[in-house]
């Protein structure tokens, strides 16, 4: 027998499953192809991922915006694109999915260099720890990695040049085994990078 929380989780996997179809297995152009160990592909549906040259200015912009220390890291990835770790104990409140305000002056940010550099391109990847169960976990990844999303469409971003995943705990950083750990694997990823 089905009870309405065992209804509630499916029909959570079923809305998660269809906002992740539409975004991983039919991607516009712009998507981010991304491995099964989580890292973004060098080849993206037949486009190149580039490095637009201004990477540093960039990566120290972002950096600068981090006035409250909230440990974002900014960092290149092996394609050539720009990864964005933020980190979800400062990113979001426990369980939820409304963006803390300390993450705005960062975000502003990355909205700032969307604008200025048109072909940026990005994709929002949510990740959550293994606490809790697996379809909850992976709805709310989704649920998290879709306010990001939203948000920077708010500021103007154009929501074509945004893709999201979420990941749920299937890619963590760290063991789950310690609080550390589960800290550390919750995190909303931005992978920023340039088409031609």
């Amino acid at each position: 027998m089905i009870n309405s929380r065992h209804l509630t989780s499916l029909r959570l996997l079923l809305a998660s499953s269809t906002l992740l179809s539409g975004c991983v297995l039919n991607p516009g152009p712009g998507s981010l192809n991304v491995d099964p160990d989580g890292k973004p592909t060098s080849i993206f549906f037949g486009r190149t991922a580039l490095s637009p040259s201004n990477w540093d200015t960039i990566t120290k912009s972002i950096k600068d915006s981090d006035k409250e220390s909230l440990g974002v890291e900014v960092n290149r990835v092996h394609d050539g694109s720009l990864r964005i770790i933020l980190p979800a104990n400062n990113s979001f409140r426990s369980g939820k999915t409304n963006i803390n305000r300390k993450m705005f002056p960062i975000l502003d940010k990355i909205v700032t260099e969307l604008k200025q550099t048109q072909n940026l391109r990005i994709k929002v990847v949510g990740h959550t720890d293994s606490q809790g169960d697996e379809i909850n976990n992976q709805a709310l990844s989704v649920q998290r990695a879709s306010a990001v999303a939203h948000y920077l469409i708010k500021k103007g971003v154009k929501s074509v040049r945004i893709d999201i995943e979420g990941r749920g705990a299937i890619d963590p950083l760290m063991s789950n085994d310690t609080t550390y750990g589960r800290a550390v694997n919750r995190r909303i990823e931005l992978y920023l990078y340039e088409l031609r």
